[in-house]
């Protein structure tokens, strides 16, 4: 820390200097970069923390917000004439900026963590604080549906006693986006986000177009002493809390709560698994093997889930194999309304409910929520940034072993190994899926159906980050391993490919 408020430490003695010059602080948490008249011109933010001393299980993630012609966060007030004013307040070190005509501008900056505070007041005042993202802060390039992930959006969370209900807009809307309100307000990418909180109700105006990269709010003011609160850093749970428990409400907020809940289970359960990993095994392999003890964990808690859902699926089919013969005669002899009728005569002989195959959903119904909620968890988890596993180089992009001459239409130029592997598995396990009690013509309609979808999910995954890819992949590994052990005869402890999430 000595190293760190060396130059504050003496400007502290020497006093108020004239702002000739930009300045510069570095905590255990941010970089920032200050105009001479108390504008952040440039930030960046590293996790967990920006010192050299981080463990080696730690790897440094930093994300730099500026570049480009725009301010961080301006004011848009004359460059000249600023005096600049270095003090300590307890464990914040504050910079106070003074414009001879009277404005003030005040930036208190922890030791550590992500937020920070900002004071504006004095005559005359700035008419309106201009946030922006800068060009550091734009999507990665990505192929496929891998864009989904690699985007920019305006998060505006929701705000009580006030006329708003919160919001997340895409840079590229056509639609203007406005918000009052006295709550978090700003944008994210991935993994890091820019928050500003009013201290009074405000109005935050987001800059949308087509093909906008770069991120920009501008939030009115009103010519009276008025503060903000500044958040520059992760989006990562403990971090957000610290900051305040309200910023959380950015982790997973595309989600309806309840799939929220699902998210943050399933990173409470991957991190308490990564604790007892990280102690035996080193970082190149802590994250990976705890990505696919995961789904072995979720596969094991869903178990009683799966076997109930599993006991329908297995009535249906034998009502499937009981009334096919019938079936196959109506429909070869009957048409339109006539073989409707016949259907429905039948069902009520045999007393067989119209909607009976509905059940067979059942499991679907339980995988889908998991399947949103460790897609959403994994791919916002800031912990896997840069990590390597295997031949994984990083496990928040595709795993990439090599790349084209040139781009696929949708599939890129990557070529990634790993959704092969996910899909073989996926194609052996459904070779090996048997149901005693389905028709032998059911059981070939159900296997092409399950190779179909085998085929759109490695369409869908080819070009997701691999530590998503790796976790469907170790699904489908326990598919083919219990699928094996059923068609040897053997009593099977486990569920079928895609029991879970």
């Amino acid at each position: 820390m000595k190293s760190r408020w060396t130059w504050l430490s003496l400007c502290m003695f020497a006093g108020p200097l004239t702002a000739g010059a930009d300045f510069s602080v570095t905590t255990d948490s941010v970089e920032l970069h200050f105009s001479e008249s108390g504008a952040l011109v440039a930030a960046a933010a590293c996790y967990p923390r920006c010192d050299s001393g981080v463990r080696a299980a730690e790897s440094i993630k930093r994300i730099q917000f500026g570049g480009g012609a725009g301010e961080v966060i301006g004011h848009g007030m004359t460059p000249e004439d600023w005096t600049m004013t270095p003090a300590v307040q307890g464990t914040y070190r504050v910079l106070e900026f003074e414009h001879a005509g009277g404005t003030s501008l005040t930036w208190k900056i922890p030791d550590k963590g992500y937020r920070l505070q900002l004071t504006l007041g004095g005559s005359p005042a700035a008419a309106s604080l201009a946030v922006r993202s800068g060009t550091d802060f734009q999507p990665l390039h990505s192929a496929g549906f891998g864009r989904w992930l690699e985007q920019v959006r305006y998060v505006a969370l929701e705000a009580r006693q006030v006329d708003f209900d919160g919001d997340r807009a895409a840079l590229d809307e056509d639609e203007a986006r406005a918000w009052l309100t006295n709550n978090w307000a700003g944008f994210r990418n991935r993994y890091w986000a820019l928050m500003v909180r009013p201290g009074e109700p405000a109005r935050f105006q987001a800059r949308t177009g087509e093909g906008r990269l770069d991120a920009a709010l501008e939030v009115a003011l009103h010519g009276k002493v008025q503060r903000f609160d500044v958040y520059v850093g992760p989006v990562e749970p403990a971090a957000l809390a610290a900051a305040d428990p309200a910023l959380r409400g950015v982790l997973f907020g595309a989600l309806w709560f309840w799939l929220r809940w699902i998210s943050f289970a399933l990173l409470w359960l991957l991190n308490g698994i990564h604790s007892g990993v990280a102690a035996i095994l080193p970082p190149s392999l802590s994250w990976g093997l705890s990505i696919m003890l995961l789904s072995l964990t979720v596969h094991i808690l869903m178990r009683p889930l799966s076997r109930t859902a599993e006991r329908f699926q297995d009535r249906v089919h034998a009502q499937e194999s009981r009334l096919a013969p019938e079936l196959s005669r109506i429909r070869r002899n009957y048409r339109g309304e006539q073989q409707a009728q016949a259907v429905l005569a039948l069902y009520r002989r045999e007393g067989v409910h119209p909607l009976y195959s509905l059940k067979s959903l059942v499991g679907v119904a339980i995988v889908i929520p998991v399947f949103i909620g460790a897609f959403d968890m994994l791919a916002e988890n800031i912990h896997l940034l840069g990590v390597s596993f295997l031949w994984i180089g990083d496990l928040s992009r595709p795993d990439a072993v090599g790349h084209l001459p040139f781009e696929l239409p949708f599939f890129g130029a990557g070529i990634n190994v790993l959704p092969f592997l996910m899909t073989g598995l996926s194609f052996l396990a459904s070779m090996l899926h048997r149901s005693p009690a389905q028709h032998p013509d059911l059981r070939r309609k159900q296997l092409r159906n399950m190779l179909l979808l085998a085929a759109a999910f490695f369409v869908l995954f080819y070009t997701f980050p691999s530590g998503m890819v790796l976790y469907w992949t170790t699904n489908n590994l326990i598919s083919a391993l219990k699928g094996g052990w059923r068609h040897l005869g053997k009593p099977a402890p486990g569920a079928e490919q895609g029991e879970h999430g």
